[in-house]
């Protein structure tokens, strides 16, 4: 050490061999917390870490915060970094030049682009220093800035406030569905951003390739029923032979490692395909086109080269962890203009819909940063649900008291949230004055499906295709049950204003909230925990976990405990 310092007032301790940094997202120290040392430092005003830098970190913080640097987990000291002359000054100790001659230290202290929060003490400190850093970074071609964000953390609003702060910049906005395309249209409507446009990729790239190919696309909706008008072989042909080729036609275009469909045959249907391969020709020849296949075309063909990065200066991506691999390759590849991606990992739940989590899948140059504060999830619920999963890094900032609680039927208005249909229709049949959502529609679909089901059962396939186990509940129900359920449902229905209960499933309530909340206990927690955690986030007051399973009797039309028959 340069000197010996441990006074009333003042503390020195070296560090030299411990693991220190400087952190260049907020320009401060860390320092890992030796595992041993017998100092106390809790009524020391300043003290003083002595590294082997023309460096000294100044310990003005003494809370042990937990973080992970350099893909591990440490404890850490976060420390103001000051010059060796401050610290004499401060300290009032006199170092003479031959002194400070003696000691050769290392120029300055070697740099981490970014390190991220594992407690709550450093989510606290870091979540503010991210936020604020958003708004400062100053975007580079081929930069991207991938922001984790935990559920109600307020990304939308992040994403609006960055286009304001770049008002001279046209700025792409891509979300995934077109529900977030009319819920940001409205914001931004409300707060006259002019520079931002939003659109789904579909729009995109049917867009693009009108711009590339000048044709209007008369696209078809690829089914069982229109494929024989396309290809007269399929005439009269099984329902299971069609969608089998529609559904590999559709993994074909939605997949980036083959280009050719004869590949894509032999390696992964264990052979070619003559009806795939004609048609692709008429996708080649404009004669077949489905979204799927422009997807493809513009892929493929590098459509997208230029024409994003000549429109727009900046591209925003919303809920990237539901993206699929065709948008990352053509957004990563074939444009250079910067990219902010934001997204909650936790909130990945279309993988049955063949999307992916796209911070899986950043360029390894990629600057990722973590937002922890949740605005919806008040204590102590948020304290509760970060325990519940692993790698839960959130706190709140809500003013809400959200209260987690277990097998309560509310008195007031709530939501009431499935995992899947069969159990919201099951509960439909028994509760009074509800509102379902989309409950028209589904009914017709359920109908449809529900007949074909008594024809024919569906092959892996199509299973795939269903985020629930909606096939093997109607398969197994007769269709004057299935009509008796719908006419029991029918008498509950009221409309949204004045229902007592609104029900949808998880899926279809992602991004929404409400201040009620009841969760249906069909979720299988461990294997579903994504799906769980985007249910437990939508609360903002109550959150009500149905914990023990409900029957009804259908006799008296009354819930039953299913505890209560095992007790007899």
């Amino acid at each position: 050490m340069i000197c010996s310092l441990n006074n009333e007032n003042n503390l020195i301790i070296n560090v030299e061999e411990q693991y220190i940094k400087r952190v260049k997202i907020g320009k401060f120290g860390i320092c890992e917390i030796p595992e041993k040392y017998d100092l106390e430092i809790e009524n020391k005003k300043n003290i003083f870490l002595y590294t082997k830098y023309k460096k000294i970190l100044w310990l003005k913080n003494k809370k042990t915060f937990i973080i992970e640097s350099e893909n591990k987990i440490r404890n850490m000291w976060l420390c103001k970094i000051i010059s060796l002359d401050i610290f004499l000054e401060i300290s009032d100790i006199l170092i003479s030049e031959k002194d400070k001659e003696e000691h050769e230290l290392k120029d300055d202290i070697e740099e981490v682009r970014v390190i991220y929060a594992r407690c709550v003490n450093s989510m606290n400190f870091l979540d503010k220093v991210y936020r604020d850093y958003v708004y400062r970074h100053k975007f580079n071609k081929n930069d991207i800035l991938a922001i984790k964000s935990v559920a109600g953390s307020g990304k939308t609003t992040t994403l609006l406030e960055l286009s304001k702060i770049h008002k001279d910049k046209k700025i792409l906005y891509i979300a995934f569905n077109k529900s977030l395309i009319l819920e940001i249209k409205d914001k931004i409507k409300d707060k006259k951003i002019k520079n931002l446009f939003p659109v789904t990729f579909d729009a995109l790239v049917r867009d693009i390739f009108i711009n590339k190919t000048k044709i209007n696309p008369d696209i078809v909706d690829l089914k069982p029923q229109t494929l024989p008008y396309i290809i007269e072989w399929f005439v009269k042909k099984p329902y299971r032979i069609k969608n089998y080729y529609i559904n590999n036609f559709r993994k074909f275009c939605n997949q980036t490692k083959y280009d050719k469909i004869n590949d894509f045959s032999k390696k992964t249907l264990g052979g070619e395909k003559k009806l795939l391969e004609t048609m692709w020709k008429k996708v080649l020849s404009n004669e077949l086109i489905t979204f799927d296949s422009i997807r493809k075309m513009v892929e493929i063909n590098h459509m997208c080269k230029d024409y994003i990065d000549n429109k727009y200066d900046m591209i925003f991506i919303d809920e990237s962890q539901d993206f699929d691999n065709t948008m990352l390759k053509i957004i990563l590849e074939d444009t250079t203009i910067p990219k902010v991606f934001v997204g909650d990992p936790k909130q990945a739940i279309y993988e049955w819909k063949g999307s992916i989590n796209a911070f899986d899948k950043l360029p390894s140059d990629t600057l990722t940063i973590e937002f922890y504060s949740t605005f919806r999830v008040g204590s102590p619920a948020c304290d509760e649900i970060r325990d519940k999963f692993e790698n839960c890094w959130m706190i709140s900032k809500s003013t809400n008291n959200t209260i987690l609680e277990n097998n309560i039927i509310p008195d007031e208005k709530y939501v009431y949230l499935f995992r899947n249909w069969k159990n919201l229709l099951r509960s439909a049949e028994h509760i009074k004055n509800i509102w379902i959502h989309n409950y028209d529609a589904q009914i017709e679909y359920i109908k449809r499906l529900h007949a074909r089901l008594q024809i024919s059962k569906l092959d892996e396939d199509e299973l795939d295709e269903f985020s629930d186990d909606l096939p093997k509940f109607l398969l197994k129900m007769p269709l004057e049950e299935l009509e008796k359920l719908i006419n029991n449902i029918e008498k509950n229905i009221v409309s949204k204003n004045e229902s007592n209960v609104d029900m949808y499933t998880i899926h279809s309530y992602k991004g929404l909230e409400d201040d009620i909340i009841r969760i249906y206990n069909d979720i299988d927690i461990k294997k579903e925990s994504n799906l769980y955690y985007v249910a437990l986030t939508r609360g903002k007051k109550r959150i009500i976990l149905d914990n023990v399973v409900i029957n009804y009797d259908s006799d008296s039309k009354k819930q039953i405990n299913i505890m209560d028959y095992i007790n007899l």
